[in-house]
């Protein structure tokens, strides 16, 4: 009977608590001791947003948590189809819920600006701090609401799977979010030739907020190429212009300094972003560490252009016959949302060289027409192991073990220098997905265990690991690694993969291999049913015949992906 009570109490507003256990849906499947802050502001600023009655608050604030918060969803569901067949007859008139949830600009433009810490009571606020020139109280870890400007992964996590129960397209995601980033960029753009803006700005510097070592980051910083300057300082009066749109209100804030800083974190802008910055690489061990910025084929006519999330892509191997991004073709794959889309170098020489290795020890066996016979059988029979391969076979393993032995510790160091770099939100204050194939996907899951082992959590939202050499039963590292991911990870795997088998010929990893086998999610998470949705498994045996296919099938690797994004 209590819980009939609890149901009736927020029926009229199922919506807020559909987005609500949604919330708690993601931070079941994301670290839920870490993740207890981030719901609990997330839940209040659902709350704001939705403008709802002190009297059924405490009611939405017991929604409950993990699986029981999906079974709620089931329940919330049902209150949408009573609502639109009460609204179908003309019983009742249309309750806010429904009117929201029906609109898909009402719903993502609220849902995703209440994700950034920017809906109208939340800019009050900081409207409010800013004339009492105490801004930076508003913005602590402690705060009720979710931070001003600050998009976590978790967030973002949500936003999809709010669209999913109410059978929205992703695409609607990326679509508002892209209208957000336009109204800050156009805003921007306009400022950047304002005399009144830089006057503006010149006056706020003068208030000595101590928010100018933000502003001395972010000054005539050169990103892509291209001077940006100091972003979004300059759009005082213009940013109702381009925000107006979307239905932000009260944007004095934004034309202050300190809203400019927040701005140009939030879009990876202040510092020079990944772009601009110089990494400490002899503290991990590497000579090489840096990104370029790939751009995606809506995104040519502009290089200044600016995302709510970002992509990092690691290539395992690289051809030095290419001047282009190992990851240039898949900016043209339809249906892959990338944002912001940067290509992780290190070790190149390294990298270089053992796709070399590849190349020589393809040809080297592909040259006896009785070594490529016994080598079918041998994989078609699936019988791999140490004591399986063919003489002549082993004798060719000095042209690819050295090679191979020294990027995989190659690989383990970036994946700690990458962590340091998602920790200090040099990429912004955003979601990031990473994508990486052979050894750039060990450089993302040594990445991921590093983020656990520093309990930060919402950076990550999606993970692609293709053609992985990690173990596929390691209950202890996966588990960090979904807690460390907030929406997806996708593992590509080929049971094809003769060299990836070869390498590990000697492992006891070599069943097991992620790979070779992929990962077994009902073994490794049978009683986390919200874990297992996170994580996919996806066998690219029709496109991945050998290890080398991965960088030189790329784009059709990332079409099967992105059908599960």
């Amino acid at each position: 009977m209590e819980a009939l009570e609890i149901k009736a109490a927020v029926a009229q507003n199922w919506l807020a608590a559909l987005c609500i256990c949604s919330g708690r849906c993601v931070m079941a499947a994301s670290g839920a001791t870490e993740s207890q802050a981030w719901s609990d502001q997330f839940t209040q600023s659902i709350l704001e947003w939705f403008d709802i009655p002190d009297a059924d608050m405490d009611a939405l604030r017991a929604m409950p948590y993990g699986d029981a918060a999906n079974d709620m969803i089931l329940l919330m569901l049902r209150c949408k189809r009573a609502d639109e067949a009460a609204a179908e007859q003309g019983s009742v008139p249309t309750g806010v819920s429904l009117e929201v949830a029906s609109d898909p600009e009402k719903l993502y433009s609220g849902l995703l600006l209440t994700c950034l810490g920017v809906g109208d009571r939340q800019l009050e606020s900081l409207e409010a701090a800013e004339e009492s020139m105490d801004l930076r109280s508003t913005v602590g870890a402690g705060g009720r609401t979710l931070c001003p400007f600050a998009y976590d992964a978790r967030s973002r996590a949500v936003a999809f799977v709010v669209g999913d129960w109410l059978d929205m397209p992703k695409q609607f995601v990326s679509t508002y979010e892209v209208r957000i980033a336009r109204g800050l960029e156009r805003a921007v753009d306009k400022a950047m030739l304002g005399d009144a803006s830089a006057k503006a700005l010149s006056d706020d510097k003068k208030r000595k907020w101590g928010w100018q070592r933000y502003l001395t980051a972010g000054a005539g910083v050169a990103v892509a190429g291209t001077l940006v300057g100091v972003t979004a300082g300059l759009a005082a009066p213009l940013m109702a212009a381009g925000m107006g749109a979307i239905g932000i209100g009260g944007l004095g804030f934004l034309a202050t300094t300190g809203g400019s800083a927040m701005i140009g974190s939030l879009l990876g802008i202040a510092g020079g972003g990944l772009i601009g910055k110089r990494f400490n690489t002899r503290m991990r061990g590497l000579r090489e560490f840096y990104f370029t910025r790939l751009l995606i084929s809506s995104d040519c006519s502009d290089s200044q252009t600016h995302h709510l999330h970002a992509t990092i892509l690691v290539p395992g191997f690289l051809d030095g016959s290419a001047s282009a991004s190992p990851f240039a073709p898949i900016a043209t794959v339809l249906g892959l949302d990338l944002g912001d889309a940067y290509t992780l170098y290190y070790e190149t020489k390294e990298l270089i060289a053992l796709q070399s290795a590849f190349a020589n020890f393809v040809s080297s066996t592909a040259k006896s027409a009785a070594i490529s016979l016994i080598l079918k059988q041998t994989i078609l029979s699936g019988i791999i192991g140490a004591f399986a391969w063919p003489l002549a076979i082993l004798n060719l393993g000095q042209l690819i073990d050295t090679p191979w032995a020294v990027g995989l510790e190659r690989a383990k160091r970036a994946g700690k220098m990458l962590a340091d770099v998602l920790v200090n939100r040099a990429h912004g204050n955003r979601p990031v997905t990473l994508i990486g194939y052979s050894l750039g996907a060990l450089t993302i899951f040594t990445c991921l265990q590093e983020l656990h082992r520093r309990k930060s959590f919402g950076v990550v939202e999606v993970a692609v690991l293709l053609g992985m050499p990690a173990d596929g039963t390691a209950t202890d590292s996966w588990l960090a690694a979904c807690q460390c991911v907030s929406r997806r990870i996708i593992v590509g795997y080929s049971t094809n993969d003769w060299i990836l088998a070869f390498l590990f010929r000697a492992s006891a990893l070599c069943s097991n291999l992620t790979g070779l086998t992929g990962v077994d999610v009902d073994t490794i998470f049978h009683k986390q049913p919200l874990m297992r949705r996170k994580l996919v498994s996806l066998d690219l045996g029709g496109t991945v015949a050998q290890h080398s296919d991965y960088l030189e099938n790329i784009d059709d690797i990332m079409l099967e992906v992105s059908r599960h994004f």
